[in-house]
């Protein structure tokens, strides 16, 4: 994960601050937030399974492949993913305003997907089947 040790609560931490960016009326910043929830997310998970990846894009690719098609995870949560770093990418790079119910959105679906990859390393460990939203 780009030279840092594991963080485990960072994803709370990222939806933490995406609700707090939404209710002051950030919504763009929050679901930028959001995005980033389930970014590090994917990133434990990648390394969990000995992966690693220095873009974004990499990751959301890396992630699809090795943690949903090859992990078990079903395939619901790699269109999440896919889906925040579109919304995020608009969020932060196209001059629109984002209305507040696109971050809270974004904010449901980054918890659906922290929560499921969560399931999904806890499954691993104790060695039951994956979990999924």
């Amino acid at each position: 994960m780009r030279g840092r040790e594991h963080e485990p609560d960072r994803s709370r931490q990222e939806l933490a601050a995406a609700r707090l960016l939404a209710s002051a009326g950030f919504h763009a910043q929050a679901v930028s937030r959001a995005y980033f929830a389930a970014f590090f997310a994917a990133e434990e998970a990648l390394l969990a399974l000995g992966e690693t990846r220095s873009k974004h894009a990499g990751v959301v690719s890396a992630f699809g492949r090795r943690v949903v098609r090859e992990g078990g995870l079903e395939e619901p949560a790699a269109r999440l993913l896919r889906s925040l770093f579109e919304r995020r990418n608009q969020a932060d790079y196209v001059p629109v305003e984002v209305p507040e119910e696109e971050a809270d959105h974004a904010i449901r679906d980054a918890e659906r997907f922290v929560d499921a990859v969560q399931a999904w390393l806890r499954s691993r460990s104790s060695g039951s089947s994956p979990t999924t939203s």
